[in-house]
Formats: C-alpha cells, sequence, structure tokens
C-alpha cells in the first residue's frame, strides 16, 4: 500500500499547555503519557527555549525510551536514526536505527519522517501529529507522534529531534 499525505495530520492541540496542567484538571483533548512525559521533561530543560541537546540525558525519560526516535539533523537538510526505540520498530516491523531521511527517500515504514522532522528543524518548536502506518509483514497501526527540537549552539540551530510515536489504543 503507497504513502498518503492523509496519513499524517498536524494535530490542533497546544501540547505545552496540557503538560503544565495539574493532574486534577481535566483536558478537552487526551494526549498519550509518553507524549506528556516528554513534553515536561522538555520544558524542564528549556523553559521558554529550546533545550541544548547536551542536557538531553535518555535516562531521565527511561519509562518512555520505547516510543521514542532521535534523528540528527545533518548539515545537507536531511536526517539520520540514531536511535529508534523497540516499540516503534515494532510496530514498523523493522529497525531505523542508522537510516537516512531525506527529499528523496523521506518515507520509511510507511511514516514520512521528513515531513515530521523539517518543520520541528525549521521552528525549533513542538509537532504534534497522528497517523497511520501499514508496513509491509504487519497489521495497520494508528498512531500519535510529538516531535521535539534540541539545539547545541547559541544561533538556535536545531541538531536533533526527539520523537515520541505511540500506537492509539481503542
Amino acid at each position: 500500500m503507497g504513502f498518503s499525505e492523509s496519513r499524517l495530520r498536524a494535530v490542533g492541540v497546544d501540547v505545552k499547555a496540557l503538560a503544565r496542567q495539574s493532574k486534577g484538571q481535566r483536558a478537552d483533548v487526551v494526549l498519550p503519557p509518553q507524549i506528556l512525559t516528554m513534553t515536561r521533561y522538555w520544558l524542564k530543560l528549556g523553559g521558554k527555549s529550546t533545550p541544548h541537546w547536551p542536557q538531553f540525558q535518555i535516562l531521565a525519560v527511561a519509562e518512555i525510551v520505547p516510543y521514542l526516535t532521535i534523528a540528527e539533523c545533518l548539515s545537507d537538510g536531511s536526517f539520520s536514526f540514531a536511535f529508534v526505540g523497540s516499540a516503534v520498530a515494532a510496530f514498523l516491523g523493522e529497525d531505523l536505527g542508522n537510516r537516512a531521511i531525506s527529499a528523496a527517500t523521506p518515507v520509511l515504514g510507511e511514516i514520512d519522517w521528513y515531513r515530521r522532522c523539517v518543520p520541528v528543524s525549521e521552528s525549533a518548536d513542538i509537532q504534534v501529529l497522528s497517523g497511520r502506518t501499514d508496513p509491509p509483514y504487519t497489521s495497520a497501526v494508528e498512531f500519535m507522534a510529538a516531535d521535539f527540537p534540541f539545539v547545541t549552539d547559541a544561533e538556535g540551530t536545531v541538531s536533533h529531534v526527539v520523537g515520541v510515536t505511540v500506537p492509539r489504543v481503542n
């Protein structure tokens, strides 16, 4: 089955505001707890600005590691997966570790990773999406995802995009 643009769509939600709500407050939008955990961590590191990559400690979010992807931003505008969590690899039916993402090869595992990474690297802000993947040899999976930028220099150039991708449970 070929990739379709309708499979990846922006979710119009202020994930930062949801993450700042206390546990007793009721939210209109329900996001997976893994996305809220990463959002709270990202906000803790950066406050009002994009956090620096050296601050990121994967063990600080150990409970959501299976749902993480880490894409390194390369100087030519492409990306390379430095890490793919076991839950993501399982529902994609393949490990994308060390695979490249570019305008020429945007789709891996039936997800347009280029479309996920580029807006985050350009805006240096969080992006929340929902989508569907139907890779060969596995069942179709609906998912929610959020991508988080990290910078390495004072100019605010994004060097890494940490993604959280969580299968939807109906």
